[in-house]
């Protein structure tokens, strides 16, 4: 498929989900409610079932944040290799951000 084509499609499904969030913001606008139900809104189970998953997933984020520096000493110590700074900062860079993921995850799932 041709970056023409592609950038077009997603022009459009640009414009569709605009018209959609246009068409409920405007109920009063009868020719956007066309678009209406483009992006049908989940049922409150729905939306309850989703925030459920979205605080397990927070959680598996920040278990992951914790491990990822327990495996990086593991696996340097398991290959013989030395331990550098630059490698250091990274890991722990990457392990702050996946803990904050998780945290920012389960407490918008717990506000919304």
């Amino acid at each position: 498929m041709g970056d023409t084509v592609r950038m077009v499609l997603g022009g459009l499904l640009v414009l569709v989900f605009g018209l959609s969030r246009l068409a409920r913001r405007f109920p009063h606008v009868a020719w956007l409610q066309v678009f209406r139900d483009a992006f049908p809104r989940p049922s409150e189970a729905r939306r309850t079932r989703m925030r459920r998953a979205d605080a397990y997933a927070g959680a598996e984020m920040i278990l992951m944040g914790i491990a990822l520096p327990l495996l990086y000493v593991a696996a340097t110590v398991m290959f013989f290799n030395s331990f550098t700074a630059r490698a250091i900062g990274f890991v722990l860079a990457i392990s702050l951000l996946c803990i904050g993921l998780g945290v920012t995850a389960i407490w918008r799932s717990r506000r919304g």
